[in-house]
């Protein structure tokens, strides 16, 4: 058997065996999201640390997923808006247990070849999260992952 004819045995074999992946069931959510956090996250927000300006377009309370777009303020990549997607979820509250909504977002800026990532939650008005922030190349292995901790506050 030729190279070429393996190759297709191997990909017809594939596309009719493997297995096939369900859509997420999100009834199965431990929490529904409350209509409110739709409201508290859409808009512009901002940080002390870099100053980008981070916009939450939509959120989709079922599925938790957000989307909107990210720009830096200074350098080459202020002059355009990266997409921005990202994730909300929700827990029931617990009696004398803190209670936080998780969000995460991530863009890339593909003007430095970095891929930053943010992770924390949205409380009292404000996302806390660690910024996480892949670079493609530095001097040394242990160099590529940068972390930080930002704050993030609401634009007028």
């Amino acid at each position: 058997m030729t190279a070429t004819r393996t190759l297709l045995a191997l990909a017809f074999a594939l596309a009719f065996t493997a297995p096939a992946f369900a859509a997420a069931d999100y009834t199965k959510r431990l929490s529904p999201i409350d209509p409110a956090v739709e409201k508290a996250l859409l808009g512009k927000w901002t940080n002390e640390g870099d100053h980008l300006v981070v916009e939450i377009r939509s959120v989709d309370l079922k599925s938790g997923a957000i989307t909107g777009s990210v720009r830096p303020t200074t350098g080459p990549a202020a002059a355009d808006d990266h997409e921005l997607t990202g994730w909300i979820s929700a827990a029931p509250a617990r009696v004398d247990v803190d209670n936080v909504m998780p969000v995460t977002f991530s863009t890339t800026l593909y003007e430095y070849g970095t891929l930053p990532a943010w992770a924390g939650y949205l409380k009292d008005g404000k996302i806390v999260t660690l910024h996480y922030l892949v670079w493609p190349n530095k001097t040394y292995r242990w160099d590529h992952i940068s972390t930080y901790a930002e704050t993030w506050t609401k634009l007028p």
